[in-house]
């Protein structure tokens, strides 16, 4: 698609070459689209997400994904034709890889190409097959929930914050519900959801927060310390929040871009209160496991996805389409706000 006009989509056959020793060829077979491609494709430059799989142009891009593929051919050591992996893919029949620290439980991406960006990006999780809802709840739910369980251990660390309140805007995107589940069974503070008017009664139905508003109401916000946390990437919002906050406001954190079409001024605009602050989970990710050693980080996380992954039966529905033309139809109406919130989109090629 256009680096620089996300509507602009074209299929393009891209040759195979052979296997050199060390690579393995991953078949694709199922993926998820959610508001979260469109925040890799609106930070698609600053924060990298382009180089991850880079097209024919310079001035194209390959909207990461997250999905399943099986390994079709592998010179790699470790790396077993027919395994199936869960991990960070192109939208593309195959994808070539250069596994390296394969064992049981997966391997890394070695491509040069990979390695500065952020390491949680390059490793593909070995996993046994489910049935294609279950496949399709992880695509969806999985790396979403990873970035809302680290908010909630970050606000949960900084409680010198001293917040009453934490308000998410977008609350009917996964990542908010996914970090706001987690908020609401640790207790200990109010959770404010804010959102569209046709998105309020779903949001509500959740029960994961306190009190949910429109954004047509951010007058009546309680004027109580709060920490914001922006999953919508909307400045009219933010400043909406900061101006009814102002120093209440203990913190302002930006998370993601739901709301990729809101009009954005050249030069950004002073607000009252904290200036926001960008929240990148991969540094966090690794902050954490390393903090309490990769086995228990990813129990920990396993056992609460499972949690929330079984909450979402009630509020979220796996629809799947077949192939490319269904995909580019999925993006178009994500970007035409046209999915809703109880609607997960997995494309199965």
């Amino acid at each position: 698609m256009g680096r620089s006009s996300f509507r602009e989509m074209q299929l393009t056959a891209q040759g195979q070459e052979d296997l050199a020793d060390g690579e393995a060829l991953l078949a694709i077979s199922r993926f998820s689209l959610t508001a979260n491609n469109v925040t890799y494709a609106m930070f698609g430059d600053g924060m990298k997400y382009w180089n991850f799989f880079p097209a024919s142009s310079a001035s194209l891009g390959r909207v990461p994904v997250w999905g399943f593929a099986e390994v079709v051919a592998s010179k790699a050591e470790g790396v077993a034709v027919g395994t199936r992996v869960y991990g960070y893919l192109p939208m593309a029949n195959t994808l070539k890889v250069e596994p390296v620290k394969a064992n049981a439980a997966g391997f890394r991406d070695g491509a040069a190409h990979r390695q500065e960006m952020a390491a949680a990006y390059n490793h593909y999780s070995v996993v046994q097959p489910h049935d294609s809802e279950t496949e399709g709840r992880v695509a969806l739910l999985k790396p979403l929930f990873m970035t809302g369980f680290l908010l909630d251990d970050w606000i949960a660390d900084e409680r010198h914050w001293d917040s009453a309140y934490v308000i998410s805007s977008s609350a009917s995107s996964k990542t908010a519900l996914s970090m706001n589940a987690c908020l609401k069974r640790r207790g200990g503070v109010k959770l404010i959801g804010l959102t569209s008017a046709r998105s309020k009664a779903f949001v509500e139905a959740t029960g994961y927060y306190d009190l949910v508003v429109t954004y047509d109401q951010l007058a009546d916000l309680p004027l109580e310390a709060s920490v914001y946390v922006d999953f919508a990437g909307d400045p009219a919002v933010t400043a909406g929040v900061h101006n009814r906050l102002a120093d209440l406001l203990k913190q302002s954190i930006i998370v993601g871009g739901a709301h990729w079409d809101a009009e954005r001024t050249a030069a950004p605009v002073a607000l009252p209160g904290p200036k926001p602050q960008f929240f990148f989970a991969p540094a966090h990710m690794a902050r954490l496991s390393a903090a309490w050693g990769g086995a228990e980080f990813n129990r920990a996380v396993d056992a609460a996805f499972d949690r929330f992954a079984h909450e979402s039966r009630a509020w979220l529905d796996v629809v799947e389409a077949e192939g490319f033309e269904a995909a580019q139809s999925a993006w178009k109406r994500l970007l035409d706000n046209e999915v809703s919130a109880k609607e997960g989109l997995v494309i199965v090629l």
